[in-house]
């Protein structure tokens, strides 16, 4: 039998966390980070009471048109960083933010779980060539 033991260490805030109120400030703070990117990379920005992000963490690197993320993995990150929110953003390398049938469904998922276990996903972004899209912002067609 294994014994795992968890606990949570109170951190001073990065210098440069402050609270981000826009999808255009998330895009601002990533847009270098994805520039030569070649294949998609979804990250989770976890986030306090006040929006201020206190944790970063790349969830799955994926194929040029495919990354796969699971709940769980998601959601292990945002409990174990005691985020009140989160924020899903990944990449699309063709430089297109439109979101496929998939972002759709990964993104209801998270919701959904989101709202059980009392982590709200306040979005899920797709950042394009100079762009950025919101999923739950515009609405599923």
């Amino acid at each position: 039998m294994h014994w795992v033991k968890l606990k949570q260490i109170k951190t001073r805030r990065p210098r440069w966390a402050k609270p981000v109120a826009s999808k255009e400030e998330i895009y601002a703070m990533l847009k270098r980070y994805y520039r030569f990117h070649d294949r998609e990379e979804a990250l989770i920005i976890c986030l306090d009471m006040k929006n201020v992000p206190t944790h970063i963490h790349s969830l799955a690197v994926g194929s040029i048109s495919l990354c796969i993320i699971h709940p769980r993995e998601v959601f292990k990150v945002a409990l174990l960083s005691n985020a009140a929110q989160m924020i899903l953003v990944h990449n699309h390398p063709s430089g297109d933010p439109t979101p496929s049938k998939e972002d759709w469904d990964i993104t209801e998922r998270l919701r959904r779980a989101g709202e059980i276990m009392g982590v709200g996903l306040l979005d899920s972004l797709i950042i394009g060539e100079g762009e950025v899209r919101s999923i739950l912002k515009t609405g599923r067609p």
